[in-house]
């Protein structure tokens, strides 16, 4: 009798949890966001591996098909536009014809684009695979900073769009739009709007900001963002430690990112949570962090608990990594996901 009891309490609690996780999914729909970062041109080479070149020992590959896909700030956008979320995105770009394909993508994924047009090219990543081998990257891109002109227009830009947002998203693909005056201006308009900064960054420009509510490091940048801010200390083993360093550092959640061993979120009042990887054999792994980052930051809108939002994230995280490029996971997915 008392192992039926047992059963039926546990089948109870995780009704529940399911149920919490489906109101928090329904919920995007109702949220406004806004994202400002790097747009950034993936382009994916599928070939055929022919053997080794004749004029060079290097391999020989045949191009059979050219997938665009976005990446940075606007893989993150497309995410919580998939989720539900109405979402704008801000960011330079340049005049070509990588911005054209990202215009074309963000409008197919739902996205509404507010680009800021500079004389620079527009990054563009190109991999060329064959089959699940993983030949090489090319990157085109200029990372040198936005000027102070520049950073005052994109600020200006920035500033039109955010009236109804509640929240802001910071997508730092070190590509020169996080300048620390920019950073600081976003700082001061959040605090007198009461919105609240959810930040993925590279660990050089982390140390421009001072009031974040989320930030999502992987372990490499974990570690390089505890050396910056504690260079005479020993870097922690532990990564619920390091994690833990990172949130009274900064005063902020933070949620590590830890590839096959999944997530840990550390909560402002320090506690420690740990999310096993729910799949052991990923197809491929871009854009992944850009889907965890977005489910985080979809579910915290809508005031879901630390812990429920990297549920979720951890969830998408599993379904990102099994296409073979880029994924948006959607709202729809992730419902029937957590169902089962």
């Amino acid at each position: 009798m008392a192992s039926c009891t047992s059963t039926c309490a546990e089948e109870a609690g995780l009704k529940v949890h399911k149920d919490r996780q489906a109101e928090i999914i329904r919920a995007f729909s109702g949220v406004e966001v806004l994202v400002v970062g790097d747009l950034v041109l993936d382009t994916y080479l599928e070939c055929r591996a022919l053997g080794v070149a004749n004029e060079a020992p290097v391999p020989l590959v045949e191009i059979q098909r050219q997938i665009h896909a976005l990446g940075g700030a606007g893989n993150v956008a497309a995410n919580l536009a998939c989720l539900g979320v109405q979402t704008r995105l801000v960011a330079p770009s340049g005049e070509d014809r990588e911005a054209a394909q990202l215009q074309r993508l963000l409008g197919e994924a739902g996205v509404d684009l507010h680009p800021l047009v500079l004389r620079r090219p527009t990054p563009h990543k190109t991999r060329i695979l064959s089959g699940l081998h993983y030949h090489l990257r090319l990157d085109e891109e200029e990372t040198a900073p936005l000027s102070d002109e520049e950073t005052a227009a994109l600020e200006e830009v920035i500033r039109k769009q955010w009236s109804k947002a509640s929240a802001l998203l910071v997508s730092d693909y070190d590509k020169g739009t996080l300048t620390p005056s920019l950073a600081q201006r976003l700082e001061s308009a959040a605090q007198r709007a009461g919105v609240p900064i959810f930040a993925d960054l590279k660990p050089r420009n982390a140390v421009y900001w001072n009031s974040l509510s989320l930030i999502t490091p992987n372990l490499l940048e974990a570690r390089d963002l505890f050396v910056r801010f504690q260079p005479e200390s020993p870097v922690p083993d532990e990564a619920a430690e390091l994690a833990s360093c990172l949130s009274r550092q900064l005063s902020s959640r933070v949620v590590l990112k830890m590839s096959e061993q999944g997530l840990l979120a550390v909560s402002p009042g320090g506690e420690v949570s740990r999310f096993e990887a729910l799949c052991q054999r990923p197809v491929n792994v871009s854009g992944a962090g850009d889907t965890v980052f977005a489910t985080l930051c979809a579910a915290l809108a809508v005031g879901a608990e630390l812990e429920e939002a990297a549920v979720l994230a951890n969830v998408a995280a599993s379904l990102a990594v099994m296409r073979e490029i880029t994924h948006a996971v959607s709202a729809e997915e992730l419902l029937e996901a957590v169902g089962k």
